[in-house]
């Protein structure tokens, strides 16, 4: 991922400040622009942690450049690669799993579920 600049723009000047500091401690080089822009350039530094920034502090994201605002976006959740666990996968299923009709049981009717009228209060513990 490389992004050449995001430009921020904050409600006031106390606000972009502020994230300049937290982002500058986090090691993004942010740049003033006036009262209430910055810009940073995002190389290897997290993207996501960047954006997070800028909404803790009231900001929004003014400019950018090369990529648009939605591969940003995309970039930075990943939502085009969330990992599909394997049990969800049902490449393997039988035709008729997927039906509407639940298999036959073998046993049913009072045969499948037999009469015991032993108390349900105790167990033997042997």
């Amino acid at each position: 991922m490389n992004h050449d600049g995001l430009m921020m723009e904050f409600r006031g000047e106390e606000d972009t400040r502020q994230a300049a500091d937290t982002l500058d401690e986090l090691g993004y080089e942010p740049q003033m622009h006036g009262g209430n822009r910055l810009h940073i350039h995002v190389r290897s530094e997290d993207l996501t942690s960047a954006l997070e920034i800028m909404q803790c502090y009231g900001g929004q994201l003014v400019d950018r450049a090369p990529a648009e605002v939605t591969s940003i976006l995309d970039d930075a959740y990943r939502m085009d690669t969330i990992p599909i666990p394997a049990h969800t996968v049902n490449e393997d299923w039988e035709e008729r799993y997927a039906e509407d009709e639940p298999p036959i049981a073998a046993n049913t009717g009072a045969e499948a579920f037999p009469a015991n009228d032993a108390p349900y209060d105790r167990f033997d513990a042997k």
